[in-house]
């Protein structure tokens, strides 16, 4: 009986955690929105795009949040099972539709509002370093799931994507509303494919 409310009492603490992070992100997209959607005289579609993605961004913490806090009620009403498979959605959505579209964002932002190459450029680099390191890392979910390949074809994928978005930002336009929807897509899908495989 002990174990047993030392186990509910670790997934209480880990559902607080999450429900921390994911109202903390989303109160960062929707200061990121604010300050985007007011300091701009004119929204084109180089900015519409990254300001869709910070939006997209902000409902995925947000439903991460409300998940995190519906499984905090199964705990109370010791379903440990519910509440196990609610954090994983969570933790799904959270980093996919969150935190993917999230970093993502920043590069084609700072893209569409200044002209210095250096801070566009290094931004860039910056982003797709670290968001591929971090994809086949051992705190990634892909990693729980993929092997060493298919993470770095994953990881790969995720990098050319941001790649194609961003030249197509500034260089060509008449492509950058298709291939940022079909990255869209791709993380939809992806998200998708990350939930059916925490749910078995």
């Amino acid at each position: 009986m002990e174990n047993n409310k030392e186990n509910f009492g670790h997934y209480q603490s880990e559902i607080q955690t999450g429900v921390s992070f994911t109202a903390f992100m989303t109160a960062v997209c929707a200061f990121f929105l604010g300050l985007l959607l007011t300091r701009l005289d004119v929204i084109n579609i180089t900015i519409k795009i990254p300001i869709l993605f910070l939006i997209l961004s902000t409902f995925g913490f947000l439903f991460s949040t409300i998940i995190y806090a519906n499984a905090s009620g199964e705990i109370t009403r010791l379903d440990k099972n519910k509440a196990k498979k609610y954090m994983m959605v969570g933790n799904v959505l959270s980093e996919y539709l969150g935190v993917y579209l999230l970093v993502l964002s920043i590069p084609l932002v700072v893209n569409a509002v200044t002209g210095d190459v250096f801070l566009m450029v290094s931004t860039f680099m910056v982003t797709i370093v670290s968001l591929f390191l971090y994809s086949i890392s051992p705190f990634s979910i892909a990693y729980r799931y993929l092997k060493i390949t298919p993470k770095i074809i994953f990881a790969s994928i995720v990098v050319l994507f941001e790649l194609f978005i961003f030249l197509a930002q500034n260089n060509f336009l008449p492509y950058f509303t298709l291939i940022a929807t079909v990255f869209l897509i791709f993380i939809i899908i992806i998200t998708y494919y990350f939930y059916s495989l925490e749910e078995h």
